[in-house]
């Protein structure tokens, strides 16, 4: 662009805004489509639509996914948050300093990390089930071993994905490509169906499924994106946002290719077995 020329503009009347389902969600064409999800997440923390209540559930929440993020007013969205974490795509590193630093571009994230949160595993069984790696591997378990003591929240900012080059033939490696985020209430409860208990738990109440990335550069672009309350879109999206989180690493890992940090535990059954026999003939009326 020539100094002083004025940067090349889309008309605006390719801008749409639709109201679609329930009151309060809206499908958005066109320029700064991400003004949408910023304040969709505005509105689902301020209450303004009653069905987004949870009983005993205070905690707005999102989880999220996109290859990238970087928009100021939805890092302060997220920040105003009681919980979340965005999964985005694994970035590269300068290998000409020793030790790499971190990347501009991943600060402004790492301050994100640094100020909030994250998400409390306790609220997510499919998360509180999964344990740290142990050189490079899950954990066996055994009799007499226990697990070791995990960091109880997971961070708002994860990555996932390989680094380019990363790849066995040098073709490009998967990408994480979609654009989603998934508001919810973390809620807590006293009793279950068998009585007195302590029970933690995430209800979802609205997705946004869009084609922009969470990046400021995105607003200049033309994409979609809506609101949407449909159960079936909640349940698969919110299964697909915590596999992402559970296989997901830091801000800057080591490792090029994807390294999950956390994993299912291996059991020696075998082991346990042999051990349960051995209660079983020292005290044959152990059950």
């Amino acid at each position: 662009m020539v100094d002083g020329e004025a940067r090349p503009q889309f008309r605006q009347w390719y801008d749409r805004v639709l109201d679609v389902g329930p009151a309060g969600n809206q499908a958005f064409f066109g320029q700064d489509v991400l003004a949408g999800l910023v304040q969709g997440i505005r509105d689902f923390r301020e209450r303004r639509q009653q069905r987004w209540e949870q009983y005993h559930g205070p905690g707005a929440t999102l989880l999220g996914c996109a290859m990238w993020m970087d928009d100021p007013e939805l890092l302060d969205e997220l920040a105003a948050l009681e919980a979340a974490c965005v999964v985005v795509s694994k970035q590269s590193r300068d290998r000409s300093v020793q030790p790499p630093n971190l990347p501009y571009k991943l600060r402004r994230l790492d301050d994100l990390n640094a100020r909030t949160p994250g998400i409390p595993v306790c609220y997510f069984p499919q998360l509180e089930e999964l344990t740290s790696l142990v050189g490079g591997k899950p954990p066996v378990v055994g009799p007499g071993w226990s697990l070791p003591d995990e960091d109880p929240v997971i961070p708002t900012v994860r990555t996932i994905g390989f680094r380019k080059g990363a790849g066995d033939n040098g073709s490009m490696p998967p990408i994480l490509h979609a654009k989603l985020a998934l508001l919810g209430r973390l809620w807590d409860h006293d009793e279950d169906d068998f009585g007195p208990a302590d029970v933690t738990r995430f209800t979802p109440k609205r997705l946004w499924i869009g084609s922009a990335n969470f990046t400021a550069s995105s607003r200049r672009s033309l994409e979609f994106g809506f609101w949407t309350e449909d159960p079936v879109l909640l349940s698969g999206a919110e299964e697909f946002l915590l596999e992402l989180i559970g296989t997901s690493e830091g801000i800057d890992p080591d490792a090029d290719v994807h390294m999950p940090e956390r994993a299912l535990p291996d059991y020696d059954d075998a082991a346990m077995a042999e051990a349960a026999a051995e209660l079983w003939l020292a005290d044959p009326d152990y059950d």
